[in-house]
């Protein structure tokens, strides 16, 4: 018998230490030292771009006075460093948008990236763990900038306005051409900047509550500054109308495959009675400013049929919702203070298996809960993805960063 307790004793001892040695080397990984990379963006001739904003991984920094820029914490060996798409500087339209990568040089190699299946030419490499890399230049490609000024017809300036241009484009050599509608905001002086990647022939036009100006043709070409374009509205502050006026109903020519495919057009649930629909936005505080002039709503989703209902109907995203857990870290409400008990989390996402705590022994190995890491990484508020974030159409996920949608879905109670 005592032999035989012997011979148990000796088997289980290898394998409680074979699983101590383990978690120790896990605990060790989870302690290694993060990595730390920081560096300057500027332009091709060495001029700092301020206030562009970079995206490693899901953090996210901004440039300094002198274009410099610094990401700690890093733990992923490898990693994806990109400029985001950034808009004029607020309050000042003299600082226009700086988003392609010319190269990236990392000490004595320069990495150059090329736009064929990704525009925002990021580049991806690892880092290994407790590496503090310095002084890394990213050099981003320089935009042909023009300065515009809107003046009324009396010559008094259309001032700190925001509104849209539709602006037409033609190549350089005439084969190809197109036109698009861009949002700008005026200064006290009614200037705005343009800014494009693309020389070209263009002209700008306005038709802005009643009044309207268009530009004569004008050239932009590399290197070449261009001088201010006015537009001169066709009259004065007083002849603005309080809403623009109704345009002629046009004949179709084609009909979209989905009614939700045409932005701005509210779509009724039957089974609710709600009215739905989708609109563009600079970030999430413009949705709820835009939902607010309407009477609406960020979407408040509250149970399966009403989430199948807006995947079949808006389908791909991603959509700012209303869910937010501003008012008490962890507590997720909705905006419209309806009741929070259906959900529709994305995998890994808000797992209810380490929304509060994870186990204690992921905790020893330095796990730490969904809770913790969102609140180091500020996510208060929540959109609604499609598959190509990593989630599949219709699935919720917290956001890291206030602009990484440019839709959301209003939601009000149908007529």
């Amino acid at each position: 018998m005592t032999a035989l307790r012997s011979a148990k004793y000796t088997f289980i001892l290898p394998i409680a230490l074979t699983t101590l040695s383990l978690a120790l080397a896990f605990h060790g990984a989870a302690e290694e030292k993060p990595a730390t990379l920081s560096g300057r963006v500027i332009t091709a001739e060495g001029e700092p771009v301020v206030g562009a904003t970079l995206m490693l991984q899901i953090s996210t920094t901004q440039t300094d006075g002198e274009g410099r820029f610094v990401f700690t914490k890093i733990t992923q060996s490898q990693t994806r460093l990109a400029v985001l798409r950034n808009p004029m500087t607020e309050g000042d339209p003299s600082q226009p948008d700086h988003t392609k990568i010319r190269a990236i040089k990392f000490g004595g190699v320069t990495f150059y990236p090329h736009d064929f299946h990704d525009s925002s030419r990021a580049a991806t490499f690892a880092i290994e763990p407790g590496t503090d890399i310095k002084d890394v230049e990213v050099i981003m490609e320089r935009q042909l900038v023009v300065q515009g000024k809107i003046i009324f017809k009396n010559g008094e300036p259309f001032a700190d306005t925001s509104l849209k241009i539709k602006i037409d484009q033609l190549d350089l050599d005439g084969a190809d051409g197109y036109g698009f509608n861009r949002s700008f905001q005026t200064d006290a002086d009614g200037n705005f900047v343009y800014a494009t990647y693309t020389p070209g022939i263009y002209v700008l036009s306005i038709d802005h509550h009643g009044l309207s100006a268009a530009s004569e043709p004008f050239i932009i070409e590399d290197n070449e500054l261009h001088e201010k374009v006015v537009l001169a509205l066709n009259g004065n502050s007083a002849d603005l109308s309080v809403s623009p006026p109704e345009k002629p109903k046009k004949q179709r020519l084609y009909h979209p495959s989905y009614v939700s495919d045409i932005l701005g057009v509210w779509i009724i649930n039957p089974t609710n009675g709600h009215a739905y629909k989708w609109i563009e936005c600079k970030d999430r505080e413009d949705a709820q400013i835009q939902a607010a002039a309407e009477q609406a709503h960020l979407v408040t989703i509250t149970n399966e049929p009403e989430q199948i209902w807006l995947e079949a109907v808006f389908r791909l995203g991603p959509y700012w919702i209303g869910l937010t857990d501003v008012a008490k870290e962890g507590e997720w409400q909705w905006g419209t203070g309806e009741p929070f008990a259906y959900t529709n989390w994305k995998a890994n996402d808000e797992d209810d298996r380490f929304v509060s705590e994870p186990p204690a022994f992921l905790k020893f190995l330095g796990f730490k809960g969904e809770d913790r890491r969102r609140e180091e990484e500020g996510r208060d508020f929540v959109i609604m993805s499609d598959w190509r974030w990593g989630g599949g159409i219709g699935k919720w996920q917290t956001a890291d960063h206030p602009k990484v949608a440019r839709m959301a879905i209003l939601e009000k109670e149908g007529n």
